[in-house]
């Protein structure tokens, strides 16, 4: 971030560019990657490590651009045993909501001295950080820390608290579950299919034949359907066959390979029928 002609902070063009990649990937497994770009971008930072907090579990890793190998060996030691030390794992503990803070704000007076930032920051070689706390759920928290390496630089916080609200929007897009099963962002995938399959068909069908088409789907019979809507075998038979005619398929199996290719076709971050995302 840059400051403009009137003296305020804004985006520069390469942030955006930046910030759209994030947009497209929400919901995919690059987005971790390039929201820590963003992030680091704004914070003036060199370095970046993502990573969930949970109550009753040890932290989860989610991203890293750390290449030496010095780096990787203290970010393990941190994630096995050191983090129950870590000053920001404390403020997780504290439950104080989303906020941006530099490590000298919360650390104890006596932290640079302490056998833990020896072994820890040290090994990592960090000169500054601060960490960009986002709590997802009351037990569970994505916690990013950025730092710089070199000498007599130092990273900004200004750039990240301006943006936390827009960062807040895109990280809960894609983690709208957060969990030590479930640290990639799946539950928004899953919750995107299962809004995806009730919204099936309703661009082209009555609502009781889309509701009766995820019926088929899900392996319900002509009988089975005839039971849940209180209507004759032979009513259900007329509606499916009405079904395929709209649709253009003539089984089952052509039904669902419809619903696959059309599911394949539309993006995550769209919401609506799949049939209208179909060769577009």
């Amino acid at each position: 971030m840059a400051k403009n002609d009137t003296g305020y902070v804004a985006l520069d063009e390469a942030e955006f560019k930046q910030l759209a990649r994030c947009v497209d990937t929400i919901g995919t497994p690059g987005f971790p990657e390039e929201i820590c770009r963003f992030c680091v971008d704004v914070s003036d930072s060199e370095t970046v490590f993502l990573s969930a907090f949970f109550d009753d579990q040890i932290p989860v890793s989610l991203y890293a651009n750390h290449t030496e190998e010095s780096d990787k060996a203290a970010l393990d030691l941190y994630l096995d045993v050191a983090y129950v030390l870590d000053p920001f794992f404390l403020l997780f503990r504290d439950k104080q909501g989303d906020q941006v803070v530099r490590l000298q704000q919360i650390a104890p007076d006596n932290f640079k001295r302490s056998q833990y930032y020896q072994k820890f920051y040290k090994a990592i070689r960090l000169r500054d950080e601060i960490g960009l706390m986002m709590h997802i759920a009351d037990d569970a928290a994505l916690f990013f820390s950025f730092g710089v390496q070199t000498k007599g630089r130092r990273t900004d916080p200004t750039g990240l608290k301006i943006a936390l609200p827009l960062i807040a929007s895109l990280v809960r897009r894609h983690w709208t579950v957060l969990s030590p099963e479930r640290t990639d962002g799946s539950g928004r995938l899953a919750a995107h299919l299962e809004a995806a399959f009730e919204a099936f068909g309703a661009s082209v069908l009555s609502p009781r034949e889309a509701e009766i088409s995820r019926m088929i789907l899900r392996g319900h019979s002509s009988k089975s359907i005839a039971r849940t809507f209180d209507n004759s075998p032979e009513t259900i038979k007329v509606h499916r066959k009405r079904i395929y005619t709209k649709l253009g398929v003539m089984s089952q199996g052509e039904l669902l390979s419809l619903f696959l290719t059309s599911l394949s076709q539309m993006p995550p971050t769209k919401a609506g029928d799949p049939l209208l995302f179909l060769n577009s």
